[in-house]
């Protein structure tokens, strides 16, 4: 897909494509598609038969009916074999050629299927990370920097992974966590607001006070009169 979005159906299962992404289709299904109307769709494809491949290259079954990124050079290497595939006046060599650079880039991009399955676990193991990094906080101080090496990638790839999966920055978790476990505290125990801060790791009570203000709208001796009254009633 190289613009637009589409939404494939497959006997009746639904995959979506967005620009730079593709799906390699077995044959013997059903299959439907649906284009986007809010932007023009651009696509590319072609149609194999298998006893054209070249003998020892198979598709594995774990490669057809996923969408998966398409690399940018797998994407150039098709729009080049089909663009010479197209020319009238193609010899049967050149045409030959072209067929040959499809398949490659095929070829290609159910590798490349693999590669992505390996990111996906390397991103989930760095999530299972940062989460436990964040859990167990308690009082010390922690950077951006330093939580990155502790799930084992760049900081661009952290903020990147938490801000797609969670819709905040690494440090925005860190801190509305600290402000969540404040807010119990507060409830919990007779600790005072000097004292709760210091505990989940605010470098002081404004500061404390101010981030609690963001995440709940109210100081933290509203919020623990407020917690403090229900229990009484």
């Amino acid at each position: 897909m190289h613009r637009g979005s589409v939404t494939v159906r497959v006997d009746g299962t639904s995959f979506s494509l967005k620009a730079g992404m593709g799906i390699l289709l077995a044959p013997g299904h059903v299959e439907a598609f649906q284009f986007s109307r809010r932007v023009k769709a651009c696509q590319s494809w072609c149609h194999i038969v298998p006893e054209d491949l070249p003998e020892k290259m198979t598709f594995p079954a774990s490669a057809f009916h996923r969408v998966a990124k398409c690399p940018p050079q797998v994407m150039a290497v098709v729009r080049l074999g089909l663009q010479k595939n197209r020319t009238g006046a193609a010899t049967s060599a050149e045409t030959h050629s072209s067929c040959c650079l499809v398949l490659a880039a095929i070829w290609a991009f159910a590798a490349s299927m693999g590669e992505d399955r390996v990111e996906r676990s390397l991103n989930q193991t760095a999530l299972a990370k940062f989460h436990a990094a964040v859990e167990s906080l308690g009082s010390r101080q922690i950077t951006l920097a330093s939580l990155a090496r502790q799930c084992g990638v760049s900081e661009g790839h952290l903020i990147k992974l938490v801000r797609e999966c969670m819709g905040m920055t690494p440090m925005e978790i860190v801190w509305r966590s600290r402000v969540t476990r404040a807010a119990r505290a507060l409830s919990e125990t007779g600790l005072s607001v000097a004292e709760v801060a210091e505990q989940t790791g605010f470098a002081n009570a404004y500061h404390f006070s101010r981030r609690f203000r963001q995440q709940f709208e109210q100081s933290p001796r509203a919020w623990r009169l407020a917690a403090w009254g229900a229990t009484a009633r």
